[in-house]
């Protein structure tokens, strides 16, 4: 027989055990939960990652019990503690290693890369400088067997530099790298410009 009670004093218990007894079946036990608590109110100074003791309790309890000849002993331990272990997380130390500073800092330093990126693209490009890069790169592609793309690289040179000299130069290394394909694209270009 099972039977869950909440809060029953110890009289009722004997009378449901009496109760049992007198109808022929064997004695029922009900055992009350007991329960403690403890409450800690204070400070402690503990290192990081260290483990500090806040207190405890320790509960006994023994008891014995005779029938007849027979004696019965019983015993009832109980510990119950509360420790502590801190573990410090420094967000703004680990955004400082990270970002290699503050927040603050790192936000200042990518909205002055931003600027600087922007009055970069504001600055007129040379288009002699434009030019010579793209011959080098013309250059490099014509080495590398990409015939197309040395191809465009030499035009969009000849189109882009400013310099009657430099264009001249490009002119003649397009031409004897392509041919009268160039030539055509020379011509091509040159009229445009007059235009």
């Amino acid at each position: 027989m099972l039977i869950r009670l909440s809060s029953l004093s110890f009289a009722l218990v004997c009378l449901l055990s009496i109760s049992a007894d007198a109808r022929g079946q064997l004695p029922t036990t009900v055992q009350l939960p007991s329960i403690s608590s403890f409450s800690y109110n204070g400070t402690v100074v503990v290192p990081d990652s260290g483990t500090g003791f806040l207190g405890g309790v320790k509960r006994a309890a023994t008891g014995s019990s005779r029938r007849g000849l027979s004696r019965g002993f019983g015993q009832d331990l109980g510990n119950s503690q509360a420790t502590v272990r801190p573990q410090i997380i420094d967000n703004a130390e680990i955004d400082r290693q990270i970002l290699g500073g503050t927040p603050q800092e790192f936000v200042r330093r990518e909205q002055a890369k931003a600027q600087n990126a922007q009055g970069q693209n504001n600055r007129a490009i040379d288009p002699d400088l434009e030019g010579k890069s793209l011959v080098r790169y013309a250059r490099r592609e014509y080495k590398a067997g990409n015939q197309s793309a040395a191809f465009a690289g030499y035009q969009m040179a000849i189109e882009t530099l400013q310099s009657q000299w430099l264009r001249q130069l490009a002119s003649a290394e397009f031409k004897r790298a392509f041919g009268s394909a160039a030539d055509q694209i020379i011509r091509m270009s040159s009229t445009r410009r007059r235009f």
